[in-house]
């Protein structure tokens, strides 16, 4: 009983210096400090979010959310959906980029939308140490509304397949202490479940939510009837 509670507090800590991390690299300019240095010409005024101009309806998968329920293909309509891959052992590419979608989600709700007509799904690619009580306290250092799922090898990589999302389990440093390479990128999903886009970082979140909105606005007649 006493290791179980000396390991739930180490993972507790584990979880909050992740997200305090992710908040104090963006929150000192680390993060745009290191963007300014990547810009060249060619890429300075490319857009962070890129649309498809024909989209891909993908095909069925099944995972398990935060609440231990079926996370499928239905999940992915009504609404569209961010979806980001990563793992909460993750040192800086993950809590920072759920940091910066927390800000696009802020500038989308400034802007009119609401939880109904998005959502953000942080996808762990290590299932074998991200449960999903422990994935939901980690998302939810960053917004309470942002949703968390997992599943086997395979049934990741049904979904990674189709969205172009490579990731790899780096051998181990030391005992259940590794690495996963994984995909930075944010993948688009539209309310038909169809793959509408990519986010790559880094980015400005409140070009990527003005991109969006443009995106919404001219898409939502052919989805709605789509949909129907």
């Amino acid at each position: 009983m006493a290791r179980w509670f000396k390991q739930d507090r180490w993972m507790s800590a584990t979880l909050l210096a992740a997200a305090v991390a992710g908040l104090t690299l963006a929150g000192t300019g680390y993060w745009a400090l290191w963007q300014s240095k990547t810009e060249t010409p060619d890429n300075a005024w490319a857009p962070a979010l890129v649309a498809f101009p024909e989209r891909r309806p993908l095909a069925e998968f099944i995972l398990v959310d935060d609440a231990k329920q079926v996370f499928d293909l239905k999940s992915l309509q009504a609404r569209w959906s961010f979806l980001f891959f990563g793992f909460m052992y993750c040192p800086d590419i993950c809590p920072t980029t759920l940091y910066d979608l927390s800000k696009v989600k802020s500038a989308l709700l400034e802007q009119g939308l609401s939880d109904k007509e998005v959502q953000f799904v942080f996808i762990s690619v290590d299932p074998a140490r991200d449960k999903a009580a422990q994935l939901q306290r980690y998302v939810e250092y960053f917004d309470p509304s942002f949703l968390a799922t997992t599943g086997s090898l395979a049934q990741l990589t049904n979904l990674t397949r189709q969205l172009g999302a490579p990731f790899r389990t780096e051998p181990e440093t030391a005992e259940n202490v590794y690495e996963v390479t994984h995909s930075s990128a944010i993948y688009l999903v539209d309310p038909t479940g169809r793959y509408a886009g990519i986010i790559s970082p880094p980015f400005v979140t409140a070009d990527v939510a003005n991109q969006f909105v443009s995106l919404y606005q001219s898409a939502t007649p052919i989805t709605l009837a789509l949909a129907r």
